[in-house]
């Protein structure tokens, strides 16, 4: 399989064909090959039937409210966007935004070059038409503008390629992509990138080639030209492109950091601040008893607990349905030991939290929702009848509060969940799966400094091993949402380029009209102007095309952050603020370019410019 294939590549086994029919085991996943693809709806919809048929269900709508699940097949293709397995977190509109982000950089990369060679012409329109008077064609004098763009599109385009090979070799530069990026792998692509780099260069001399060798030579000789009211708007027209390009990239951003803020500091409703955890080895998991005796030794440890997975940082857990009929139930469970709620900062809201003793009897402790959800449930009955669990028939002792049991993927507050200690003929049978080890740190001590002390502990009662390294939960966090801010990482580099290009673009456009307004800008000086209303007189100029093209981005700066925050089912919301911040900021970097070009030209001695002219 190829490396980023949702199948990967490894030893395959054919598993005990009783635990594949055993209807409890959801650890499996089903290929089917359809004779016909036009056929996936029926045989999704006999898929349902099936179900419905073993787990005893005959009304349809009442099997859809209660089982709660859905049946779908999806193409191997489709997998990673899917989000069926725990690494399939593809989103199919963010690989189009990067793109389309991809396409209008390099869409601004010739607006920008085009407006810098127009912002030449004035410079070099006498030397051009010069040459016309002295029998050079015109067509001879429009392709060499072109070829000269096209020259600078080359060498753009081999430092671009530097620039590439140098990322490649890069870790921090390589963090942000997760696929092969070497030119042996996409030769197609950076063939076609190479030349749309050399078009870009081509297309973006036409206009200036034309417009320069397009009036009458000896009116040109003369001086008697000057500003089109049709071209001055065809330079702000493409400046406003630009504008509207980096007010969506800066309202984009400014969702994105909300979000990510959202990630780590919204209330996960348990104590991931105060949190270390690790795996523990199969001779760690016997010194159980020992380990937290030594750890509860340390000044620093207020509690340690024992579980089969961390809760908050994955997509996926153990999963069990159980009953049938109207005593059915789908929750998640999580193996534990009774110190694990308390070490984690669960809040028992109903009935007590684990007891020691419950490692005896065995006990279940059930978040709110799932008493909610299931109206029969209450604390101090049993969990369901002995024919239907088995073994696992334990009495319900407490009800903690909801929390983020998966990642902000998923919509936490309809998860059913289920903390279970098991007794000792169920460990027995199933195992001791509580081979995570979780220290919560007292408040007001150094985490870093308890994250060395416990495994130092660890690393001496563990010498199997010897190299345990305790785990921050904000780690964990950022691990579980590498591929988002892989792409916030991605959009804000983007952001910065566009930035740049569009302060290229209006640097040019300004350095256009100041050279054709020379003249006029010396007689306002001599007439009094102030070189502060020399400067006002062009950075007013470009407050219009700022507004209008706000008012056009907003929009569509609000739908693609909405379009990329479906893909949470728990986000923060845009807040409005953002949009007033993104258009101040985008308006300050653009009136502060205007400023600084206009400001050189405005301070110039009055006479020398009338004199030039």
């Amino acid at each position: 399989m190829p490396d980023n294939c949702s199948i990967g590549n490894g030893l395959y086994m054919c598993e005990n064909p009783k635990d594949a029919g055993d209807a409890s085991e959801w650890s499996f996943n089903i290929f089917v090959r359809l004779d016909d693809p036009a056929n996936k709806a029926a045989v999704e919809r006999a898929f349902k039937k099936e179900v419905m048929r073993q787990t005893g269900y005959t009304d349809e709508k009442k099997f859809e409210k209660e089982y709660g699940q859905s049946f779908r097949l999806t193409p191997v293709d489709d997998i990673y966007f899917s989000g069926v397995g725990l690494g399939d977190k593809g989103n199919r509109n963010l690989v189009n935004v990067l793109t389309v982000a991809s396409v209008f950089i390099l869409f601004i990369a010739l607006l920008n070059l085009l407006n810098f060679t127009l912002s030449e012409v004035p410079m070099r329109i006498r030397s051009i038409n010069t040459r016309r008077v002295m029998g050079a064609s015109q067509s001879s004098l429009r392709l060499q503008m072109i070829m000269e763009n096209v020259g600078f599109a080359f060498i753009g385009l081999l430092m671009a390629f530097l620039i590439v090979m140098g990322f490649q070799r890069s870790e921090t530069c390589m963090n942000l992509v997760s696929g092969d990026i070497s030119f042996g792998a996409n030769a197609m692509l950076a063939t076609v990138m190479a030349v749309a780099a050399l078009a870009v260069g081509a297309l973006s001399a036409v206009v200036p080639a034309w417009y320069s060798t397009s009036f009458t030579p000896a009116m040109v000789l003369k001086g008697s030209f000057g500003l089109s009211p049709r071209g001055r708007k065809l330079r702000m027209a493409i400046m406003g492109v630009q504008f509207c390009v980096a007010f969506v990239l800066a309202i984009y951003i400014g969702v994105m950091a909300s979000q990510s803020n959202y990630i780590f500091n919204s209330d996960y409703g348990f104590a991931k601040n105060e949190v270390l955890f690790t795996g523990l080895t199969a001779e760690a998991c016997q010194k159980k008893t020992a380990i937290r005796a030594e750890l509860q030794k340390l000044p620093y440890v207020e509690s340690v607990g024992y579980a089969q997975d961390a809760i908050g940082v994955g997509d996926q857990y153990m999963g069990w349905f159980r009953g049938n009929g109207d005593k059915s139930m789908n929750m998640q469970v999580m193996l534990c030991d009774p110190g694990y709620l308390r070490t984690m900062g669960l809040k028992i809201e109903e009935g007590r939290d684990f007891k020691e003793s419950d490692s005896q009897t065995g006990a279940y402790i059930l978040n709110r929702t799932m008493m909610d959800k299931y109206k029969w449930l209450h604390v101090g009955d049993s969990i369901g009848s002995r024919s239907e669990w088995g073994d696992h028939n334990y009495l319900i002792v407490g009800v903690c509060n909801n929390f983020r049991m998966k990642s902000v993927r998923n919509d936490n507050s309809i998860l059913s969940v289920a903390f279970l200690v098991l007794d000792p003929l169920a460990m027995n049978s199933m195992g001791d799966r509580c081979y995570n080890l979780f220290v919560r740190v007292a408040e007001g001590h150094d985490k870093i400094e308890a994250k060395r002390g416990i495994e130092k502990v660890l690393n001496r009662l563990d010498a199997s091993y010897g190299d345990y390294k305790m785990k921050f939960f904000d780690d964990a966090l950022q691990r579980t949402y590498v591929d988002e801010f892989r792409f916030i990482s991605q959009v804000k580099l983007f952001a910065i380029i566009c930035i740049i290009i569009t302060i290229i673009g209006v640097f040019s456009l300004t350095m256009f009209e100041t050279e054709y307004r020379r003249k006029e800008i010396g007689i306002r000086k001599v007439m009094g102007s102030s070189v502060g209303a020399v400067v006002r007189l062009f950075a007013v100029r470009y407050s219009v095309p700022l507004v209008v093209s706000f008012v056009i981005a907003a929009p569509l700066g609000y739908w693609l952050s909405r379009q990329w925050l479906q893909s949470f089912a728990e986000h923060t919301p845009i807040y409005w603020w953002l949009f007033p911040l993104s258009f101040v900021g985008v308006s300050a970097v653009v009136v502060l370019t205007v400023v600084a070009q206009s400001w050189r030209v405005a301070t110039e001695n009055p006479v020398e410019s009338i004199k030039t002219e």
